[in-house]
């Protein structure tokens, strides 16, 4: 992968974000808070999380390693009350984010990033696979999101990248 397939992989990530964020405004609040005895409990749960670890690899790349509780503390619902909070957190995160794909080259993205775990404990992956697992990880949330929506008797969005691509080489 290179500078372009990466910047490509989050305006993906981004505008599914945005897909499953459109969808879940439309929700009472008792449903977004429903627990489904999912990983993250609930819709809102798992949105939280989502925004969460994109910005716990964010801090990453800037050469800081949130530990378990700072992060985590920042990230839940007594922290983040609603989901226009939860957005306006999140739109800085993807603010940040896209200001730091935008100084990256190739060789940078090749590049063994050293970080720290939530744990404490050392890690280091290339850059460019960090930065896929953050897309993979919105993606695998993304289809927990659009399952408790169908739970909800809701026809959910599509979010694959086949529509966004198919929505990028469409005829306006």
């Amino acid at each position: 992968m290179n500078v372009s397939d990466i910047k490509h992989l989050f305006d993906y990530t981004e505008w599914a974000n945005a897909v499953a964020m459109d969808a879940t405004s439309k929700l009472p609040d008792e449903s977004l808070r429903r627990d489904v005895g999912i990983s993250h409990r609930s819709i809102f749960g798992t949105l939280l999380h989502m925004a969460g670890a994109e910005w716990i690899w964010l801090e990453r790349w800037h050469g800081r390693s949130p530990a378990r509780a700072e992060a985590w503390s920042m990230w839940t619902t007594e922290s983040c009350a609603d989901l226009a909070e939860l957005k306006r957190r999140w739109a800085n995160v993807v603010e940040r984010r896209a200001q730091y794909v935008s100084e990256l080259d190739d060789s940078r993205l090749d590049a063994e990033m050293h970080f720290k775990l939530l744990s404490g404990d050392a890690s280091s992956m290339r850059l460019v696979d960090q930065m896929q697992h953050v897309a993979n990880h919105a993606t695998m949330h993304r289809g927990q999101v659009v399952g408790m929506i169908r739970q909800l008797g809701i026809d959910p969005p599509s979010t694959d990248l086949l529509f966004y691509v198919r929505r990028e080489i469409s005829p306006k």
